[in-house]
């Protein structure tokens, strides 16, 4: 016997031919010359893909003798390498790594191949010929591992495999003669019949593997891949067909999850990403592009270093990304490390995420991370604005508890001072009392309606909202210059509130007794590096000391007017809303008190 391993699959099929003598050849040339000197019974060849090597080794074969059977071996085989075995017109096909006992199969199938081409091997011709072939294709079919069958030109099976018998679940019928109708769908059967006229247009010599479902004895549809061939007599005349199935329920199961989380990948509101070993972005998802400005497939196969040097992620990022995997590498949990990172978006704000990274590694080798970017820009202003809620509700408390009740008790001794001695001159401690506790309740009317936070901001006119608060606050003689006409993204009540309390504080604080002239009040903008970033108000009174400053946005600096002192608290709390800050500092004139908001959006008119 020949062995001819055209492949180079380099495993010795001699130790499974059960003792047979074996001829091992490597070359075209080697097989002609062992067919011509040893005349041997069966060749075997072996291939590992439809279109390889071992096809010369088989035309070679048909060269020196047409009628000597050829048995195909592979080493991992496939329905496509079947189809185009059948197409070759091979005695045998065997799968070893389909097989529980390969050596056992390419055995049986050489046994096989040797007792069909016994004999004088006639020359075929007419109805001879097609009974040879259909010997031929018996051989093959039988000893295949993988559900195969032949159909007639009519459609009609006249040759099958136990696996295929098993596979549409007629093992105990005989189903020679069934129209291949019974076990395929209407557009599984027009697919296979397309893919069979494109072969014969083509020629024939070619296989086509095409997808169909089958129908099982039990009614189920099996999603199957079948590689086809066309079967024709020695005149080229189409005969029929032959077809090696593949089960491929357990394929579509498999994408079906990959759509599945190829939709889950694009459509979560959260940054996704895959970073090798090296720190090369493996994957990511299109949300990746909001978040750093770039598309998608600038970001991926670029390196952590590569998009810090081009400013497409900051050097915070990359320092707490990779103190995090230090971290993660040191301890011995599978938890993913968490930290928080604020980047600037295309749009120039800074939104803060929350980053989570999963290690991925090898057989313990370090293969890279997975990670989720999730923004909680809003998340954190909530909880900024739910702790600023909790120190109101504790200033309230506060206030309850000791500034109001001691007018309270002061009202209710005179009053019964009063009563007891009839000196009305008590009801004047009375109604100051009253009064004290008037200013207290309206201050805390303020502060409450500082618990909402802002929700909804657009463009509006910055000298706009500065005179109609000035027109809502006692300014007496004091006047106002508004410097600008922009307009500033805001919350325009919030912003109006703001003004008010910036006024209200430089008419009862910035009386100059020096001159004994009213305040002025001024309201502009300010830039930064020559690009509008904010604004100021300013006044010419005395001025805040620089060893009080620290101290005045916080709630209780009491004011002149016996209140709570929440003016200056309040516009603390409506600048942190925006997002903003505020600092305060002296007058342009290095007199007077300036209060300078940045952070906020300026367009001029």
């Amino acid at each position: 016997m020949v062995v001819a391993d055209l492949a180079d699959t380099a495993f010795d099929l001699g130790t499974h031919l059960n003792g047979d003598a074996v001829e091992r050849v490597v070359t075209a040339s080697a097989i002609r010359r062992v067919i011509v000197d040893t005349e041997p019974d069966c060749v075997v060849v072996t291939g590992e893909a439809p279109d390889g090597a071992w096809r010369r080794g088989v035309d070679t074969v048909r060269a020196v003798d047409s009628t000597l059977p050829v048995v195909l071996v592979a080493p991992d085989g496939s329905e496509r390498l079947a189809a185009a075995a059948v197409e070759a017109d091979v005695a045998a096909y065997v799968n070893r790594a389909a097989e529980s006992d390969p050596g056992g199969r390419l055995a049986a199938a050489v046994e096989a191949a040797v007792g069909q081409g016994s004999g004088d091997r006639p020359a075929r011709s007419g109805s001879a010929a097609e009974d040879t072939r259909i010997d031929h294709y018996r051989t093959l079919v039988e000893t295949a591992g993988d559900p195969m069958y032949v159909l007639d030109a009519d459609g009609n099976l006249r040759l099958y495999n136990d696996a295929m018998a098993e596979r549409v679940g007629y093992e105990d019928a005989d189903l020679v003669g069934e129209s291949v109708e019974r076990f395929t769908t209407a557009d599984s059967l027009a697919t296979a019949d397309a893919a069979i006229e494109r072969l014969l247009a083509n020629g024939g010599g070619t296989h086509e593997t095409v997808e169909i479902d089958l129908l099982t004895a039990a009614d189920e549809r099996v999603p199957c891949e079948v590689s086809l061939a066309p079967v024709r007599d020695d005149d080229g005349a189409f005969t029929g067909s032959v077809g090696v199935i593949r089960d491929i329920t357990d394929r579509r199961a498999r994408e079906r999850e990959l759509e599945r989380d190829k939709r889950i990948f694009e459509t979560v509101p959260d940054v996704i990403f895959a970073v090798d070993a090296d720190g090369i972005v493996e994957t990511t998802n299109e949300r990746a592009s909001d978040v750093f400005g770039i598309d998608r497939a600038d970001l991926i196969g670029r390196s952590y270093t590569d998009l810090l040097d081009a400013d497409v992620v900051g050097r915070e990022a990359v320092d707490r990304y990779l103190e995090t995997i230090a971290r993660l590498l040191d301890s011995d949990t599978d938890a993913p490390g968490r930290f928080e990172v604020t980047l600037t978006t295309p749009d120039g704000r800074d939104r803060t995420y929350e980053v989570h990274v999963t290690l991925r590694s090898i057989d313990g080798e370090f293969r890279g991370t997975v990670g989720v970017m999730r923004d909680i820009t809003e998340r954190t202003r909530r909880e900024a604005e739910l702790e600023r809620q909790n120190e109101r509700l504790e200033r309230f408390a506060s206030v309850v508890s000791h500034d109001l009740r001691n007018p309270l008790e002061v009202a209710r001794g005179r009053l019964e001072l009063a009563r007891e001695r009839g000196d009305d001159r008590h009801l004047e401690h009375v109604d100051s009392a009253i009064d004290r506790m008037e200013t207290i309740v309206d201050d805390l009317l303020a502060l409450a309606r500082q618990g909402t936070a802002v929700q909804d901001t657009q463009l509006v006119r910055l000298d706009r909202i500065a005179r109609s608060a000035w027109e809502v606050v006692d300014t007496g003689e004091a006047t106002l210059t508004v410097a600008s006409d922009c307009t500033v993204r805001a919350d325009g009540s919030r912003l109006q509130q703001l003004f008010e309390n910036c006024f209200r504080n430089s008419v009862e604080h910035g009386d100059n007794d020096a001159t004994s002239s009213p305040v002025s009040v001024r309201v502009g903008l300010l830039a930064d590096d020559g690009r509008p970033d904010g604004f100021y108000v300013e006044d010419d009174g005395p001025g805040i000391p620089a060893d009080q400053r620290d101290q005045l946005f916080e709630y209780g600096t009491a004011g002149s007017d016996g209140g709570m002192g929440l003016g200056l608290a309040i516009v603390k709390d409506i600048v942190d809303a925006h997002d903003w800050r505020i600092r305060v500092a002296d007058g342009t004139a290095g007199t007077g008190a300036r209060f300078e908001i940045t952070g906020v959006t300026v367009r001029e008119q």
